[in-house]
């Protein structure tokens, strides 16, 4: 099979499409793969002269930053989904305020035998703002993989359960 040719090394290439999937944006979207279709615009009637450059021409070219379309939404008709409050917060750093948190959670898990404990337990627990410990609560099980957050499946409008996970 053939590739595609595009400018730009794979390096670039590569850093440009994990660029995208950081900003929640398909590359394809952004035109930095070698899949996205490079075709040029198509120029008709008495007014398209052959040496006016279209700004098709310019796409997938080194030093070409033309501003990136809005993304469409997706799943049709309804409210856009939601913007995660986490986004844009990269991997923090295990804070004493963590350790505060990681303390509670595994506290509350003794007072319970070992049980799973919710967000209101913990908070209380390390007499912390009930949202703060949702935000530590957030880092210990995404970036710190320390504890587990429980789905309910049964009853939604109750508050996730956490554990700390074993052997930690």
């Amino acid at each position: 099979m053939v590739r595609k040719k595009v400018e730009g090394d794979e390096e670039q290439r590569r850093a440009a499409a994990h660029k995208a999937h950081r900003d929640e944006e398909p590359p394809s979207a952004r035109s930095v793969t070698t899949g996205a279709s490079k075709q040029r615009a198509h120029r008709a009637g008495p007014s398209a002269r052959q040496d006016e450059e279209t700004p098709a021409q310019r796409q997938g070219k080194q030093g070409h930053s033309a501003e990136a379309p809005s993304p469409a939404p997706r799943g049709g008709v309804g409210p856009a989904e939601p913007r995660s409050p986490y986004q844009g917060r990269g991997r923090p750093g295990y804070s004493q305020e963590h350790e505060r948190v990681f303390r509670a959670l595994v506290t509350a898990e003794e007072q319970h035998d070992g049980e799973s404990v919710t967000l209101e337990d913990i908070s209380r627990e390390a007499a912390m703002p009930r949202d703060r410990t949702r935000t530590m609560m957030h880092d210990l099980v995404t970036a710190h993989h320390l504890a587990t957050e429980l789905q309910s499946t049964d009853t939604p409008d109750v508050d996730s359960r956490y554990e700390s996970k074993p052997g930690r």
